[in-house]
């Protein structure tokens, strides 16, 4: 039984570094997609009877017919409503145990659409994939692999695709397994193989003026204009062309003033369309005219807000932020933006307390915008925005840090656990932030931006995103001449790649890192870029550079006396030793890293150094001590956010207990670690617990169930390219097969 280890192998790193040359960095404004488990709630649904039964038709797990359907028709007909409320009938029915993935693709989002690569990436995110492959194959492969395991445990699952522009999108989303299901809505009509079309044309007059009854029955209980007017109510849906935005935007007029008569909207709007020009939406004159009637209605505060939200770049945007752009307090922009829902011209998002626009209303407050805000009006808007995102990113990195002394810690977040909930809320909005700040040439903001983020890109590993915030920043860094800058940014460059298993290219950033600090004479820099240097030599197979490198680093950081830097390195050599069955350095060198850790009060480095050793006092036959130090990792975990560890640490006392011949502790903890490792994505450490729970099973003559472990435990290392592993498990699978059935 082999116990697992955490090399820690990065830092904040900060230094000076040459500049090489010419840095590509990538104009990229584009949303970062958000994936939900789970289901926005419905708003505005209108009632569409026979659409409804056709997808319950094609959800039902004992349909045999096509897997896929597309819900197809122009902006503002209810596609997403429709999916959505299909959606909630079939979760309600038991029809999808394992869940529902959402995802807005943004095909029709001015800001740009969301490549299939980075849909996919938020997509494994959901599945709780932490580790993500760097390519969009090998991602589909993940994605598919996963919902095969699920669909193979019963786990069926739904995927709802929004707003999906292009074939290329929805294929890379769609699942292998027939049980699953997948909604797809779209403006075309997607040419995707054995998918069923469901077209929505604008409503019936009929149900048009329905939905005004039910709108406004809602808002106003006991209503009657409709019955009172009905010749005008007929002609104001008719006005709208049956588009269901349209019509909830003119209902919430008339709910926003109940002494008037739908005869004097109609007058209103019928103006409207008589003094339109060409309209910039294709799609229908009932859009346009509904924005420009209720627009024209919002009191001057609202419509100053509608205006300003457009200048956000993100697909959503918080409280905070619309405080900033409205330079108001943070109560008065909740009043605004409920004020603004109220009006259909904002929605709430799949993020908690964030809002969103519609991308056609995004559109159209951007032009009201360009000509109703001055310019100078606008950049001052746009420059308290991105203050406000440094600000806060400052003030969530005090609390990720743990260099920074508690009294400093900022208390706009209540501690390290907020701090990271508000920066993933936030991450589909960093690559846009980011990128507006440096499109508009405040390169010592960007910086700033870029710096605080280190800490959060490091733990939660994305490194897609990091690799594009980094370039960013080093653009920056390199034209105000901030070496300092430069280092942080190459170091961020070097530690994604590494995420990503590019070692090579991790390497070099990392070297030309330590060339720099070396000519500067910049010591701390270079302890830590030899930190990096090691683990990228480690992860290449070359341990006696790495080693060196960290011998070299841990002189630096104790002649420095530098906990933190000193901490990581005794650990990354505790890992080493312990690698080569050197198990009483490794102790030594754990207990040393172990004490610098506490010094630093770092839970993320203190529970990860525990939990090695642990792992090491277990090989060394001390089953009590390395419980005992396991226990204390696990109690540290709720404090450093640190899931993969936690997996790991609640595989090493899985692993003690085995030793003890403890079976069912050491199942427990396999069974929590599994749970936890298949949330995260954790596919190797998946297969070293199913080896073990299929060794316990073996034991206990369960030979069906081992060989289920085992069998899970292969596809895994296969995936994984764990050769030895795999190999191992194949061996333990022969076994099983040739052996007599137990008793259990």
């Amino acid at each position: 039984m082999t116990s697992e280890t955490n090399n820690v192998i990065s830092g904040a790193v900060t230094g000076n570094v040459v500049q090489a040359g010419h840095i590509d960095v990538v104009n990229f404004a584009a949303p970062v997609p958000v994936a939900v488990a789970g289901l926005p709630a419905e708003v505005g649904f209108t009632d569409r009877v026979g659409e409804q039964a056709g997808l319950a038709a094609l959800l039902d797990p004992a349909a045999t017919g096509p897997t896929v359907a597309t819900i197809t028709g122009l902006a503002g007909i209810g596609k997403t409503a429709l999916a959505v409320r299909a959606a909630h009938e079939a979760v309600a029915a038991g029809w999808f145990p394992g869940g529902v993935l959402f995802i807005d693709l943004h095909g029709y989002d001015p800001a740009g659409r969301v490549a299939p690569s980075a849909a996919l990436l938020a997509l494994l995110g959901a599945l709780g994939a932490e580790h993500v492959p760097a390519t969009q194959g090998e991602r589909e492969n993940r994605y598919r692999s996963r919902l095969a395991e699920l669909a193979e445990a019963g786990q069926r699952v739904l995927v709802l695709a929004d707003n999906v522009s292009n074939v290329a999108q929805a294929n890379a989303l769609r699942p292998g397994s027939p049980l699953h299901r997948m909604l797809i809505t779209s403006r075309e009509n997607l040419p995707l193989p054995g998918a069923r079309r469901v077209e929505l044309g604008v409503l019936r007059d009929a149900d048009a003026v329905e939905v005004l009854v039910q709108a406004l029955q809602t808002a106003i209980p006991g209503d009657t204009r409709v019955a009172d007017e009905p010749r005008q109510a007929t002609r104001l849906a008719q006005l709208c062309e049956g588009l269901p935005l349209a019509l909830r935007i003119v209902a919430e007029l008339l709910a926003d003033r109940p002494g008037q008569g739908i005869g004097r909207l109609v007058r209103t709007v019928g103006a409207a369309t008589d003094r339109l020009d060409e309209l910039s939406y294709d799609e229908s004159v009932a859009v346009r005219v509904a924005f420009d009637t209720s627009y024209r209605r919002l009191p001057p505060s609202l419509a100053r807000l509608f205006r300003l939200l457009s200048l956000h770049p993100g697909p959503h945007v918080g409280l905070g932020a619309i405080a900033a752009l409205a330079d108001v307090p943070a109560n008065v922009a909740q009043r605004l933006a409920d004020g603004l829902c109220r009006a259909h011209l904002l929605g709430p998002s799949i993020v908690p307390d964030c809002y969103r626009f519609h991308d056609l209303v995004r559109l159209y407050a951007g032009q009201c915008c360009e000509t109703d805000e001055s310019p100078a009006d606008r950049a001052a808007a746009v420059t308290r925005l991105l203050a406000n995102y440094r600000d806060a990113t400052k003030a969530a990195f005090t609390h990720l840090d743990s260099r920074t002394p508690a009294a400093e810690r900022s208390w706009l977040f209540g501690g390290r656990g907020e701090a990271v909930a508000w920066l993933e809320d936030e991450r589909p909005n960093l690559i846009p932030v980011v990128s507006l700040s440096a499109r508009c040439g405040l390169d010592e903001l960007t910086g700033e931006l870029v710096a605080a983020l280190h800490p959060f890109f490091e733990l939660r590993n994305h490194p897609d995103e990091w690799i594009t915030v980094a370039k960013f920043g080093l653009a920056a860094a390199l034209r105000r001449g901030d070496r300092a800058a430069e280092a942080q940014s190459l170091t961020a460059l070097g530690i994604a790649h590494q995420e990503l298993q590019w070692y090579a290219e991790a390497g070099d950033f990392h070297g030309r890192v330590l060339a720099v600090c070396e000519e500067t004479a910049d010591v701390l820099g270079q302890a830590r870029a030899l930190i990096n240097i090691g683990g990228t030599s480690y992860q290449r197979g070359r341990f006696d550079d790495a080693e060196t490198a960290w011998e070299q680093a841990l002189a630096i950081a104790s002649e420095q006396q530098d906990s933190y830097m000193m901490a990581r390195t005794l650990n990354n050599l505790g890992f080493l030793a312990a690698e080569h069955c050197r198990y009483e350095v490794a102790e030594s060198r754990y207990r040393q890293a172990l004490a610098c850790a506490r010094e630093l009060g770092d839970p993320q480095a203190e529970g990860g150094v525990l939990t090695n050793l642990g792992g090491v006092l277990q090989h060394m036959g001390r089953p009590a001590e390395a419980v005992e130090y396991l226990r204390q990792a696990l109690d540290l975990s709720p404090y450093s956010g640190d899931r993969l560890r936690t997996g790991r640490a609640l595989h090493n006392m899985a692993l003690v207990y085995q030793g003890l011949e403890q079976w069912d502790e050491a199942s427990e903890c396999h069974q929590r670690a599994l749970a936890l490792r298949r949330k995260i994505g954790d596919r190797h450490g998946e297969g070293l617990t199913l080896t073990q729970l299929g060794r316990i099973h073996a034991l206990q003559g369960r030979r069906e169930e081992a060989l289920t472990c085992q069998r899970q435990a292969l596809a895994a290392f296969v995936q994984t390219a764990a050769t030895d592993q795999a190999d191992e498990v194949r061996s333990l699978i022969g076994e099983l097969m040739t052996a007599e059935p137990g008793p259990g």
